[in-house]
């Protein structure tokens, strides 16, 4: 059976209506709901909400009831949303209402985006080369923050058995993620904003020595590079090549180079932790997207240590699907769930059509689909979705 599933918020399900939200997507062909169950932070305008138009949702919680005993003696706790007391458990809704024949279930988790968290917790968030701190992005090496993250995928799965758990943000987060009102008057370069994204916080950096990479060289030619840049009147790239040659961009500095090699093993190790620290009965989902080797991602070492990947092609180009979906099969293997993620926003969407032959690109290779989302969206452009399954006509 193909999988369709259609991202959603607890607060859009409490307002649309839980029973009347799963009718409506069911109705378009959808099998399964992946509800936010750990998000971050925002503005967000939602046409397809009968009452919350603009929403800013209480930054860094989680959208289940949480069992404070699980988390007693832990440095980083989940904080329960607030919504969770005052509009209810939509997890537990979502799932009994599975359990009754319903739609399946599908826990969309954010790991280590988490502004917070970061404020709270700052010996535990991503830190340049120069030491500054990146409050928004707890690091994948902390010990603090990977207990932090197996914990709530456990606790989750235990309690309420969803059908899958989709992992978002389980690597280093880069230098650029919307973060309130951001100033470059620099005018950063792509090689100036990934270094930034770098992280030598202590975590990292004793992780790093233990494992034989010249950890502290590194850092220091990454300082270097950085205030080089920082230095010059105007942007000028000391990496012409990047970042077309990805990381082979800096084979010319060895220390930096096997540093960066080095960044895949803690956002491995976390997610194979993770799936560890799950319950069998629920699978776990990378999602994953082209240049996520930024944030630290080997999809080819990350694939074995979970069940699948969804790998979100928004504004891939149509004729460009195929091949990319292709291309992330041969690496991740023919057993391992592939999940192709789309959109609906417009322009990057034309239309139903355009909708259309963007599943059609992707049907031969892909498991099943995700659609991004149900209240950032017009009701009525979520016929798209029907109109794309149905297949040409």
């Amino acid at each position: 059976m193909t999988e369709v599933s259609v991202w959603a918020y607890p607060w859009d399900l409490h307002d649309i209506g839980a029973d009347a939200a799963a009718t409506a997507l069911q109705a378009q062909g959808a099998n399964t709901i992946s509800m936010a169950t750990s998000y971050h932070a925002g503005r967000f305008l939602q046409p397809g909400n009968p009452k919350r138009r603009i929403w800013f949702p209480q930054d860094g919680t989680v959208y289940y009831s949480v069992d404070e005993s699980r988390w007693a003696d832990a440095e980083i706790k989940p904080l329960q949303a607030d919504i969770v007391a005052s509009e209810g458990d939509y997890l537990a809704k979502l799932v009994a209402r599975r359990d009754a024949g319903g739609p399946g279930v599908s826990c969309w988790t954010v790991c280590l985006h988490n502004t917070r968290l970061g404020m709270a917790h700052p010996d535990h968030v991503m830190r340049t080369a120069q030491g500054d701190a990146h409050l928004y992005a707890l690091c994948p090496s902390s010990p603090a923050a990977r207990a932090y993250v197996t914990g709530m995928a456990a606790e989750i799965s235990e309690r309420y058995r969803p059908d899958r758990i989709e992992l978002e943000s389980p690597d280093f987060m880069g230098f650029d993620h919307g973060f309130h009102h951001e100033k470059d008057g620099l005018g950063l370069l792509p090689e100036d904003r990934f270094l930034l994204g770098v992280c030598f916080c202590d975590h990292c950096m004793a992780r790093a020595r233990s494992a034989g990479v010249p950890a502290d060289a590194a850092r220091d030619k990454v300082k270097g590079l950085l205030d080089a840049a920082f230095a010059r009147e105007l942007p000028e790239p000391q990496f012409p090549d990047f970042p077309d040659r990805a990381l082979e961009s800096f084979r010319s500095i060895p220390e930096l180079h096997a540093y960066l090699l080095w960044r895949s093993e803690p956002v491995t190790s976390l997610i194979a932790e993770i799936r560890a620290a799950t319950h069998p009965d629920t699978r776990v989902l990378v999602i994953d997207f082209a240049g996520s080797w930024w944030g630290g991602v080997d999809l080819a070492q990350v694939a074995p240590q979970c069940d699948g990947v969804l790998y979100c092609i928004y504004t891939v180009p149509a004729e460009e699907i195929a091949p990319r979906l292709d291309e992330v099969r041969r690496v991740i293997g023919p057993d391992k769930t592939l999940i192709a993620g789309l959109h609906l926003f417009h322009p990057d969407v034309a239309g139903a059509a355009d909708l259309r032959g963007r599943v059609r690109a992707a049907a031969d290779t892909a498991d099943g689909f995700n659609f991004y989302n149900l209240g950032l969206v017009p009701a009525r452009r979520l016929n798209w979705i029907g109109a794309a399954l149905a297949g040409p006509g």
